[in-house]
């Protein structure tokens, strides 16, 4: 065999051993656990469109979202345990910020659409949970004891189609994982 047929019969064998990963792999955990709080999150805000004016009060609503943000951050944990799974995060980032945008829709904290300032308030010190309105976590202004706030029914159908079509993000993404990674059924059809 000449040095040439070697050389291409040795490098062949080493590429043949060599994988670049981009992305992580499909984790089935977080496919599942992003399913459980789609689904939580989508029958919580279609029920509060039909509920009494008591049930849209942030304090009715507090323990739920507390709920949420553990949830999001359980998830959160995990996806960033997993080697290259930059995209997951960000879309995990992305809902907490969601999270943030309706509680502050909640306790009517804003009054328009959120400035590039509070947006970064936002992003930097997350979910207020609190009974509060705090400009240090995206409010136009700090207001006291804002739990009987009411959220108007006009938002909550945007806000679940957003929290749908961004949890939605983070379930195609693992999809698209299991049919990358060639160790399930679909791959091989």
């Amino acid at each position: 065999m000449s040095r040439t047929a070697i050389f291409i019969v040795a490098l062949s064998s080493i590429e043949a051993c060599t994988s670049i990963q981009l992305v992580s792999r499909y984790d089935e955990n977080i496919d599942k656990q992003t399913q459980e709080l789609q689904k939580s999150l989508d029958r919580h805000l279609t029920s509060l469109r039909f509920s009494s004016d008591d049930a849209l009060k942030y304090e009715a609503n507090q323990k739920f979202y507390t709920d949420v943000l553990s949830d999001i951050n359980a998830i959160g944990v995990r996806a960033s345990a997993i080697y290259k799974n930059k995209l997951t995060i960000q879309q995990l980032e992305l809902a907490e910020q969601n999270l943030a945008w309706l509680v502050l829709l909640n306790k009517r904290c804003i009054d328009g659409a959120l400035s590039i300032e509070q947006k970064e308030k936002v992003k930097s010190n997350g979910v207020d949970l609190s009974m509060d309105c705090k400009t240090e976590n995206g409010a136009t202004k700090n207001e006291p004891n804002r739990g009987g706030q009411k959220l108007k029914r006009a938002f909550i159908e945007p806000v679940r189609n957003m929290f749908n079509q961004n949890l939605g993000a983070i379930m195609a993404l693992e999809l698209a994982k299991k049919r990358g990674d060639g160790n399930d059924e679909e791959s091989s059809k």
